[in-house]
């Protein structure tokens, strides 16, 4: 479904005058004006912006160093034993020396996490996992960070029309005042009259007050947003003309699998499921240990396997001392232990299985808000653009309004007064097309936050 909206053509006169009042000071100062482009540029500085690129950096060193695990783990080993002389007497008096003995053994050992269940795999995907996390809270940050931007940004463009507009008004009703007062002295109006007169130029005066007011607070939050003062600088960007409604399944898919609510529920469902298999391998794998040597005594080659653990070991021990003699042979051995029958480890099973579930019904929970999240933002932006189509006609409306109060002054069956405030409430209903437009904008930038962020 695509919905496009164009800008209305106005006289040249009053757009020009619009276009003064609009961005009159941009006018004077020149350098001082703010594109939104250049405010949006500045986000990379912004605190959560900053924070979040911070997390990827550690996700990142923190998958390195998972991968390093994943290699050989060498170390080394050693021992020294030594025994004094001694003598032992025999039954029939005779007597035997054993003389001292030193004896050692020095090697090298190296050890890999083989198997898929070896801790160090399990680390890798847990790194693995955080670091994509990561990223799309990075990525959820900096498209808030951007959408609070827009808005102030919006929002200053929107004061500094309010500020034009009440200009005006005020000129107007201190016009209409001076007229009204002119016509007490002659006798023409009452003195209520002139009092209403004086409470709209007081009225006049206070909506003065509250734009300006809403466009140093506009420039206030930008600054805060972008974590840098703009002064006094104008907003010169205007809010989009065009607006097209994006496809919402394609949103719908987007968001139930890039939000960060999504991703973070497949992690724990991931990490879930893999303490389910943990729990199923303590119940039904055998802890084995098989090794096996080649070499003099205790020295030699040597080889390992442990069953549970996923682990495989080599290494080489050199014997050294009294014991090197010894003839080189081969020995292996097997050790291994099984639970039959543990009430414990059954419930740890189940306890495991009972939070698989919970994490896949989590899963489910937070695809649905996300796709729940699309399609109410999806209808908040159509309710936006029927409203800004409404305002586009209001202000042909008032054009025409305007039109007829010239031909009124020019047939001498209007007054000038007539044509102001005609072209007051066409600057009224051009700041409330404005209005709209910004909102229409908004919407659509929350819309594609809500699906995890521009396509």
């Amino acid at each position: 479904m695509r919905a496009a909206l164009h800008p209305l053509r106005l006289p040249r006169a009053l757009a020009l005058s619009a276009a003064l009042s609009l961005f009159g000071v941009s006018l004077a100062q020149g350098s001082a004006e703010l594109t939104l482009d250049a405010a949006l540029a500045q986000l990379a500085g912004a605190p959560s912006v900053t924070q979040a690129q911070l997390s990827v950096v550690t996700a990142q060193e923190n998958l390195n160093a998972a991968r390093s695990a994943l290699g050989l783990t060498v170390s080394v080993t050693g021992n020294a034993n030594y025994a004094g002389a001694t003598t032992s007497v025999a039954a029939n008096g005779t007597s035997a020396d054993t003389p001292a003995s030193l004896s050692g053994s020095a090697g090298v050992n190296v050890s890999l996490g083989l198997l898929p269940w070896a801790s160090s795999q399990a680390g890798l995907r847990s790194a693995e996992r955080n670091l994509a996390l990561a990223r799309v809270r990075l990525t959820e940050a900096q498209a808030t960070a951007r959408l609070n931007a827009v808005q102030q940004y919006l929002a200053g463009v929107l004061a500094t029309q309010d500020v034009a507009l009440a200009d005006q008004t005020l000129a107007l009703r201190q016009r209409q005042l001076t007229v009204t007062q002119t016509q007490r002295e002659n006798g023409n109006a009452t003195a209520e009259s002139v009092l209403s007169a004086q409470a709209n130029v007081q009225s006049a005066q206070g909506a003065q007050l509250q734009a300006a007011a809403s466009l140093d607070a506009a420039r206030r939050s930008l600054s805060a947003a972008l974590g840098t003062d703009v002064g006094g600088r104008t907003f010169i960007t205007a809010p989009q003309t065009t607006f097209t409604l994006p496809d919402v399944a394609a949103l719908v898919t987007q968001a139930r699998t890039q939000r960060r609510e999504v991703l973070e529920a497949q992690n724990t469902l991931a990490a879930a499921q893999e303490a389910l298999e943990t729990q199923r391998r303590e119940a039904t794998l055998p802890d084995v240990t098989a090794s096996v040597r080649y070499g003099p005594g205790t020295g030699g080659l040597s080889a390992s396997l442990n069953l549970k653990q996923g682990t495989v070991g080599a290494g080489y021990t050199l014997p050294v001392g009294t014991s090197t003699g010894t003839a080189n042979r081969v020995t292996a051995s097997v050790t291994g232990t099984y639970v039959i029958y543990s009430p414990a480890v059954k419930a740890e099973l189940s306890a495991a299985q009972a939070t698989v579930t919970q994490a896949q019904l989590s899963l489910n929970v937070a695809q649905q808000n996300v796709e729940l999240d699309v399609r109410t933002r999806l209808s908040t932006l159509q309710s936006s653009l029927i409203a800004l189509q409404s305002r586009a006609t209001q202000v042909q409306v008032a054009q025409i309004s305007l039109d007829a109060a010239r031909t009124r002054v020019e047939a001498g069956t209007g007054t000038a007064d007539d044509v102001a405030a005609a072209e007051l409430g066409l600057l009224q209903a051009q700041r409330d097309l404005l209005s709209a437009r910004v909102t229409a904008q908004t919407n659509l930038i929350q819309l594609q936050n809500a699906a995890g962020g521009p396509a």
